[in-house]
């Protein structure tokens, strides 16, 4: 009940009443931790986009093996997300967040210790598997953490709070490739996550789990206490029961298709601007960190949105913005393919990024909203892993294409499979209603949600 309450304060005058509804009783510590774990494990991803080409010249690599290299070690552990998942829905996911961030820690060591390319692919495939929490447990505990009600302004914060803080990822990757080489530069990034894995230790409890259930078959949420409930199936039910919500399955096709562009986007775009303009470290570093900042402004935008959408209840709208957000990706993707100008690309660059990273808020508060609580873990994997899977059958190609025909060429295939992926993405703003009907049938008429057929 006291999720009511908070819900009431929140529309009562006074900033410091809003904040309150917004954190609930779980206060500020839980979103700050979390956040911290996502920035120290964003260091990683950053450093190795900046410096992919002295990666690749290192280990003697072409285009196509450096983002194959790139996309399939980012990609291949999040076909482990399912699991990842499940035990999410099933045991403790504070366990899980802790010993994924230490696990991240010692791959990120060993990436820069590799003395082969066997070594390296490997520790950035544990390396991978340690990040998956923060796509799959983080916005399961955040939804169980703080009010139905402030979700869209809380998963906003967090994205905001990680990207913000990830802006240096990019320029403090060159700058110290540039200083000390790649090497170092990953064993000193890797330090932090220890820390925040204590803290988090320390400091996070496991919360109950809570339903979001529709009124009125539409958008407006209602908290509805489900303390304790726990998944009790197996793997394939769960994904019975997921695969079962229309709209999860459709955008899974899109995100399979955005995903083979939005999982190599920083060792494309590096490797563009070193290719095409012989653009150093430092200077890609700087040019990440741009992208940041213009990513870090359509989370802004799309956490507003999120919010109003909830406000007038109108979640069918989700799918619109989140697809639009993506299709603006795609569009400045192939604008910057095809600029002659170091200034243009750069700016196009930095306009793909609104879309590239704007999606995420209106798509976490979708699936926290449309899917079961019991099932949430799992409905976050899934569609990691569908957009995983883009990037493992599609990367290669786009790096072939680089190789082959140029980097600009590339780009250009990537964004119209971005924006076919928007598309798709856009056709299921239909399929919204009929789900969210069925979700508060089930809820209110037994307490597991039927598989399909």
């Amino acid at each position: 009940m006291a999720e009511v309450q908070h819900g009431s304060a929140a529309a009562n005058p006074g900033d410091g009443r809003r904040r309150s509804a917004m954190l609930g009783p779980a206060g500020l510590i839980p979103l700050a931790l979390l956040v911290g774990l996502t920035v120290t494990q964003g260091f990683d991803v950053a450093a190795f986009g900046v410096l992919a080409p002295e990666i690749r010249h290192t280990f003697g690599l072409d285009n196509a093996s450096i983002d194959a290299v790139a996309a399939l070690t980012a990609a291949l552990p999040v076909m482990g997300s399912v699991f990842l998942g499940y035990f999410g829905d099933r045991g403790n996911r504070v366990r899980l967040t802790v010993w994924g961030a230490a696990l991240w820690g010692v791959a990120a060591i060993f990436t820069g210790l590799a003395p082969v390319l066997a070594i390296l692919i490997a520790a950035r495939l544990v390396g991978g598997i340690g990040l998956l929490a923060s796509h799959t447990i983080y916005p399961s505990l955040l939804s169980d953490y703080y009010p139905p009600e402030g979700l869209a302004q809380i998963f906003a914060v967090f994205l905001i709070g990680s990207t913000g803080l990830g802006l240096v990822g990019s320029p403090l990757a060159g700058w110290m490739g540039s200083l000390v080489g790649w090497r170092p530069t990953f064993v000193v990034l890797a330090v932090p996550s220890f820390f925040c894995a204590v803290a988090a230790a320390q400091l996070l409890r496991e919360p109950p789990r809570r339903a979001l259930l529709p009124s009125d078959g539409d958008a407006a949420v209602v908290p509805v206490l489900a303390l304790g409930e726990r998944f009790e199936g197996t793997i394939r039910d769960g994904f019975r029961a997921v695969r079962h919500i229309r709209t999860l399955r459709r955008t899974w096709v899109s995100a399979f298709l955005f995903g083979a562009g939005t999982i190599p986007l920083a060792t494309v775009v590096s490797d563009f601007f070193h290719d095409v303009y012989h653009v150093g470290s430092t200077g890609r570093g700087e040019i990440g960190a741009l992208l940041g900042l213009f990513g870090l402004g359509g989370i802004v935008v799309g956490g507003l949105l999120s919010q109003r959408l909830i406000a007038r209840a109108r979640t069918a709208l989700f799918p619109v913005v989140s697809g639009l957000a993506i299709i603006e990706f795609g569009v400045f993707a192939l604008v910057m393919a095809h600029l002659h100008s170091l200034e243009g690309s750069i700016i196009a660059a930095c306009l793909l990024a609104i879309g590239a990273v704007g999606f995420l808020p209106t798509y976490v508060t979708f699936v926290a909203v449309i899917a079961p609580a019991k099932l949430r873990s799992q409905a976050y994997a899934w569609s990691l892993f569908f957009y995983a899977l883009g990037a493992i059958c599609l990367s290669g190609v786009i790096g072939s294409v680089a190789d082959s025909h140029g980097q600009r060429a590339a780009l250009t295939l990537l964004a119209l499979l971005v924006t076919v992926g928007g598309l798709v993405g856009l056709s299921a703003t239909r399929l919204v209603k009929g789900d969210l009907a069925r979700l508060a049938e089930a809820d209110a008429g037994a307490d597991e949600h039927p598989g399909p057929g």
